[in-house]
């Protein structure tokens, strides 16, 4: 069934845009207001306390440096080798932007019940022990660290040993998320990122196994060089190192927003729309093969995990860190580019240096751009993220959620979703619809009917479905 995606061309031409919004946050950041600064930051975030106090939260810290440039990446980040900037980025902004947050707190009386510490990238493995050190010193003066579920840290394999990840879970870290993204040593050529097996396997020893109970490795889908068969050697090797969660994501290839990535086309191109479509089938037979439960879109798990419980139960959530357990879905993000989530409100500090240090050396939170969604605003987003996480909307319990006559409200999304199911994406039924095993693969397709900003049409209503072609025309790379 999953590879029934692959039979006939013309479904993938009539449902491919070169634009597919993941949806990590709804409304996409397109729509958000350049006119929300520090006093709406303040003005949002001491709302959001009063209604919900003492509500579960995570706490996001963003590192914008690396030692080395990987082609694919998308994240906002320096390339440096001067430790002495990731240092004065320490001591003088971001902890400074942490105090501003500490006095808001001591100012309102209130502040969330941090369950969840993320620190993202970048690469966070990037600070020294010392400066580590540090900087937990300053999340324990407003964080219970008795009290976090979960500790995650990104770890670059290439840059730490069993010795560093020690050291981490003397801290409280629990969580490893490793950027692993493919291990066949050709396609590591093209994504300048140079990382054999080996490296995973030295630093997945019984006891780091013991002291970080959860582990999740990344992996990108669609890199050049990349093919079924190279990625099923590579999840091959996943499944032989075991980590409890996986989390794959379709490179997003942007080279006008960073020039750069054009170096990942100097030898071949992109695989392109079908490709990249059959690159993931192979990861979703490995991984269910392997063992693993899908949970999400492109996110899987052990059965045994928490993760995977909280899908059973229907707790999981969708955001910018993957298919999450739902423990903590608000966040509030420190570090420049971080953007965080709480109630109705979505904040994103300055990506440029230069601007997120300017507005800390006034005294102001360094926002960038902010967003209140509306009351359909939050209706939509929660029918985008049960889409994109469980595959199916039930009309009954969202109209017992939010009060609406479903049929009614959402007359043109079912009307534009009779063609998802005549092309046996979807099934809709008296009281609800269903993404098919081959609807899964469009998932961020149909939940994009339900995006109120999005103006291009749905489909290419051009595109006949129904001939059969077992080798594609190849495409111009995307």
């Amino acid at each position: 069934m999953n590879r029934d995606v692959l039979k006939d061309i013309n479904l993938l031409k009539k449902h491919h845009h070169n634009t597919v919004f993941d949806y990590t946050e709804y409304p996409t950041k397109a729509n958000w207001s350049f006119e929300m600064k520090d006093g709406a930051y303040r003005a949002a975030l001491k709302d959001w306390l009063t209604a919900s106090p003492g509500k579960p939260a995570l706490f996001y810290l963003h590192t914008p440096f690396c030692e080395e440039l990987c082609y694919f990446c998308l994240c906002s980040k320096e390339i440096t080798k001067d430790y002495s900037q990731v240092k004065n980025y320490l001591d003088n902004f971001l902890f400074k932007e942490i105090d501003l947050l500490v006095d808001l707190f001591k100012t309102t009386g209130l502040k969330p019940s941090f369950r969840e510490v993320y620190m993202g990238g970048g690469s966070p493995t990037y600070y020294r022990e010392p400066e580590f050190e540090a900087l937990m010193n300053k999340l324990r003066t407003f964080i219970d660290f008795s009290k976090l579920k979960t500790f995650t840290v990104e770890i670059d394999p290439r840059r730490v040993d069993v010795d560093r990840l020690r050291f981490y879970h003397k801290f409280g870290v629990n969580r490893l998320s490793f950027g692993v993204q493919d291990f066949d040593p050709e396609v590591q050529e093209e994504i300048n990122r140079h990382q054999p097996p080996e490296l995973l396997y030295k630093l997945m020893t019984p006891e780091i196994r013991k002291l970080f109970p959860i582990i999740n490795f990344d992996i990108l889908i669609g890199l050049p060089k990349q093919t079924p068969k190279t990625m099923a050697k590579t999840i091959q090797t996943v499944v032989d190192l075991g980590p409890e969660q996986v989390q794959t994501l379709y490179v997003h290839y942007k080279p006008t927003v960073r020039k750069y990535m054009i170096k990942m086309v100097r030898n071949v191109p992109m695989p392109d729309f079908y490709d990249r479509k059959a690159i993931f089938v192979e990861v979703v037979d490995q991984l269910l093969k392997g063992g693993y439960k899908r949970v999400g879109f492109e996110d899987f798990a052990k059965p045994d995990s928490h993760l995977a419980a909280s899908a059973d139960e229907s707790k999981a959530y969708y955001n910018s860190l993957g298919t999450t357990s739902g423990d903590a879905p608000n966040f509030i993000a420190v570090g420049s580019s971080a953007h965080g989530v709480f109630g109705k409100y979505y904040f994103q500090n300055f990506y440029e240096q230069n601007l997120y240090r300017e507005a800390l050396d006034r005294g102001e939170f360094p926002i960038y751009r902010g967003y209140k969604l509306t009351d359909e605003d939050e209706l939509r987003r929660d029918l985008i993220k049960r889409i994109r996480t469980y595959f199916s909307i039930d009309f009954a319990s969202v109209e017992k959620q939010y009060k609406i006559d479903f049929r009614k409200h959402f007359a043109k999304e079912l009307k534009t979703l009779e063609e998802f199911a005549a092309d046996g994406i979807v099934s809709i039924q008296k009281g609800r619809f269903d993404l098919t095993e081959l609807g899964k693969h469009f998932s961020p397709q149909v939940a994009s009917v339900f995006d109120a900003y999005l103006t291009r049409p749905a489909f290419n209503k051009d595109i006949f479905v129904g001939e059969k072609a077992e080798q594609p025309t190849k495409t111009k790379a995307a």
